[in-house]
């Protein structure tokens, strides 16, 4: 039931993965058994010494009609809009001084948050939907429950089991379908010092979405031969030898590649896209060499006579094009071909890679290691996507005098 996440940088377990705020429920009750899950997961939170400051109220339409729609009428309109669904609404509160000591306690609302995220997280493991609201009437539910004065009130909960976004206002259903994203780690974390940004390694991202996304969803996934590679082997008349598949992904383009009769070595970063695609390998009776391989890196050895570069290239900063194209002069043998397809500077959406490049900057980029055989306008088209992000297809020649 998860929504995407779009810019990750790193694998987390799948059920922080799966836990996202949808704003659409089923009707269905929700079982008292799973209710009492939930509620047991919050209980076991940690908290300052351990005073659990925490309490919850419950308000199920299908046991406590008239508590339900007191709460409702608490939320904000923007919430009710959507929360009317939700078959239960539960408000948590945190108490504001120590039950030991009677001491304030600051750390309350912290701890009550903590509470709150191990109750959404037993829910999303049960199947459940769950959706904390800021936006309510603090002061209406306070009189409208008798919330004693030393608990404040901090969050309403929508709960129940998730529903069809098509029931939703236009509006309201593009917001249920947008892939999640979130701040980079680097302005959320820092490593030593304030403003000294945590980086994570590139390839932690990469296997994170295998690790998530069925291959088929993937933005750069073609079940077969992508048709600018298949024209071009033809035009070319490109037939057998050593072929260098950089960013293997499913495999899909090194299996097809193989089926041509080519020698086939194919590399990801991510170690579940190699697991993936020996997989699909062994299916389709062909025989390729899947490594796990950063090409910034790599070790391995040319020379093979194609490279096939299908949405590697532009993932990287303009301070590695100087790498890349060493690593891979050396590996093309002269006269090799790099065929090279990279976001087009003409694809504005926000998803996708940092790079996006004009003919010119290919030419630029490019001219000297290579002869600049093509470059022309393509997209990287998959079955059902009717607007797929716009790309460049380049044909680019491995300069003997380069070398």
């Amino acid at each position: 039931m998860s929504r995407e996440r779009l810019n990750v940088q790193a694998p987390v377990h799948e059920l922080i993965a799966a836990r996202w705020s949808p704003r659409v429920f089923e009707a269905l009750p929700v079982e008292v058994e799973k209710l009492a899950s939930c509620l047991e997961a919050a209980r076991w939170a940690p908290s300052c010494y351990n005073d659990q400051p925490w309490r919850f109220l419950l308000a199920d339409s299908h046991q406590e009609e008239e508590a339900w729609q007191r709460l409702f009428d608490c939320l904000s309109p923007g919430n009710q809009t959507w929360a009317r669904r939700a078959p239960v609404l539960i408000l948590a509160c945190a108490a504001t001084r120590f039950g030991h000591n009677g001491q304030p306690n600051r750390w309350a609302q912290y701890d009550t948050g903590q509470a709150m995220m191990s109750l959404v997280l037993q829910a999303t493991a049960l199947g459940l939907a769950a959706h904390q609201m800021g936006g309510f009437d603090a002061d209406r539910v306070r009189q409208a429950f008798a919330i004693p004065g030393d608990f404040e009130p901090m969050s309403v909960l929508a709960l129940g089991y998730p529903g069809d976004p098509a029931v939703l206002d236009e509006e309201m259903r593009q917001r249920e379908l947008v892939p999640r994203q979130r701040k980079p780690l680097e302005e959320i974390a820092f490593a030593g010092r304030w403003g000294l940004g945590f980086t994570a390694p590139d390839s932690l991202g990469w296997e994170a979405r295998y690790q998530e996304s069925p291959p088929e969803r993937l933005p750069w996934y073609h079940p077969d031969l992508d048709p600018d590679v298949a024209e071009a082997l033809e035009r070319f008349g490109i037939e057998g030898g050593r072929v260098l598949d950089l960013g293997t992904g499913p495999g899909t383009q090194a299996v097809a590649l193989a089926r041509r009769g080519f020698q086939v070595v194919a590399t990801d970063v991510s170690p579940t896209a190699v697991e993936q695609a020996r997989r699909l390998a062994e299916r389709e009776g062909v025989e390729v060499t899947f490594l796990v391989d950063d090409i910034l890196a790599t070790r391995l050895e040319g020379p093979f006579d194609l490279i096939l570069d299908r949405g590697v290239f532009h993932v990287f900063a303009p301070e590695a094009h100087g790498r890349y194209l060493a690593v891979v002069s050396r590996l093309l043998r002269p006269g090799g071909l790099l065929l090279l397809k990279c976001f087009s500077v003409e694809e504005t959406r926000p998803e996708g890679p940092p790079g996006r490049y004009a003919p010119e900057d290919i030419q630029r980029i490019f001219s000297g290691p290579f002869r600049i055989v093509e470059i022309r306008p393509s997209a990287f088209a998959r079955p059902g996507d009717d607007n797929p992000p716009k790309a460049l297809f380049c044909v680019l020649e491995s300069e003997e005098e380069s070398r």
